[in-house]
């Protein structure tokens, strides 16, 4: 399968992403590669990514994919930055914008970036700087600009915020300039060909195509790129999911989920430390002390971490998870996180049966940090289990 990250510089329709092996995604962002859909022998194309209201891409997250043996290719937006940042580590880049970025011609953010519709359809509303610097040798080629032109109209342009860079901004600098037939000219040539000039999506094109081409070409994990450090598994952690029978579902959801309300996960814990020393220790304190590197996205982890899970309880992730959604959508100043910690509290110490100073030694017993960590990972489940307690009075 080809998952390609796209949004302004391909759109929706276009036919390129109705293939039947492309999986069309929106830009991607921080965690879109823990993605379960994409595995190993699969081929991953980064255009478009998230990186003004979002997280963005991280690059360790491409080195992590392509140690797993996924084909990652970059080209036209982040794509291309980030394969030309990671070429040493596997990362295919692909087009005029990744070599230009490789060879050290182009280096800001700007030169790629574009204001996308805030109509669903993430489509630009702006022009990025290498499509006007396409646009701009074009003129020059056909005599409409000399070089000091084309360089003063550049230099006028990039001053330009990127969300302002509208094709009608690019038209009342050239008129400002004094060049109001280059201005007359790009119209012209916009009616004829709405993708003049658009070197993004030439790439994106030539990325896809490639991307076609190597399908039938084994993709072997790239080695010396295996590492583990305590960010990126909280990164891992909190992006791996699984597909059930309840629809997909947070694998962190599911276990913090059998911490909170199962009682028997203080057993399922202990016979997991085993594996990583502490015997001659009280429980408790091998508890406290034993610090496994938990990897949720290994599926045999997570099997056994959820072993004593129910269909019951994916059910009722999805039903509080939904609860959570129609409070937000009630009153938008509603965040799970925002619920009180004491009240949290109560809960916990109702559901495990303990007064409030035996909570710190529950939580760590269920292989949570403490009363802290035990009152983040019940936050999500509070308001849906307030309201079955009720609808069972």
């Amino acid at each position: 399968m080809i998952h390609v990250f796209t949004g302004p510089t391909l759109s929706p329709d276009d036919p390129v992403l109705h293939h039947d092996a492309v999986r069309a995604l929106p830009p991607i962002r921080h965690g879109d590669l823990f993605d379960p859909r994409i595995v190993p022998g699969d081929t991953v194309v980064i255009l478009d990514g998230a990186y003004h209201h979002a997280r963005a891409i991280r690059h360790k997250e491409i080195i992590w994919t392509l140690a797993r043996g996924v084909r990652v290719i970059g080209a036209s937006s982040i794509g291309a930055l980030r394969a030309a940042e990671l070429s040493g580590c596997g990362m295919l880049g692909v087009g005029s914008v990744w070599t230009a970025y490789r060879s050290g011609q182009l280096d800001g953010d700007d030169e790629v970036a574009v204001a996308q519709s805030t109509e669903g359809d993430l489509a630009s509303r702006t022009w990025p700087l290498v499509r006007v610097r396409r646009v701009v040798r074009a003129a020059v080629v056909r005599g409409l600009l000399d070089q000091r032109q084309a360089a003063r109209l550049i230099d006028a342009l990039s001053d330009v915020y990127y969300a302002h860079r509208t094709p009608d901004a690019i038209r009342y600098n050239a008129r400002r300039e004094g060049l109001s037939p280059f201005a007359q000219w790009l119209a012209k040539m916009l009616e004829g060909d709405q993708h003049f000039g658009d070197t993004k999506r030439e790439d994106a094109l030539a990325a896809i195509g490639m991307a076609h081409e190597l399908a039938d070409t084994p993709v072997e994990p790239v080695e010396g790129l295996v590492w583990s450090t305590r960010c990126f598994r909280q990164w891992a952690n909190r992006f791996a999911a699984q597909d059930t029978d309840h629809g997909r579902l947070r694998t962190l959801a599911r276990v913090h989920y059998q911490q909170v309300y199962d009682d028997a996960f203080k057993d399922v814990w202990w016979d997991y430390l085993a594996d990583f020393g502490g015997g001659g220790l009280s429980r408790l304190l091998a508890c406290m002390v034993t610090n496994p590197r938990t990897d949720l996205t290994d599926e045999k982890t997570a099997a056994r971490l959820l072993v004593h899970e129910t269909a019951d309880d994916r059910a009722d992730i999805g039903r509080y998870t939904a609860a959570n959604d129609q409070a937000c959508q009630a009153n938008p100043q509603f965040l799970p996180e925002a619920i009180k910690e004491s009240v949290v509290k109560r809960m916990l110490a109702a559901v495990w049966r303990t007064d409030p100073a035996g909570l710190e030694a529950e939580a760590w017993l269920r292989g949570l940090h403490g009363v802290r960590e035990a009152v983040d990972a019940a936050r999500p489940f509070l308001l849906g289990f307030l309201h079955d307690q009720e609808a069972a009075r």
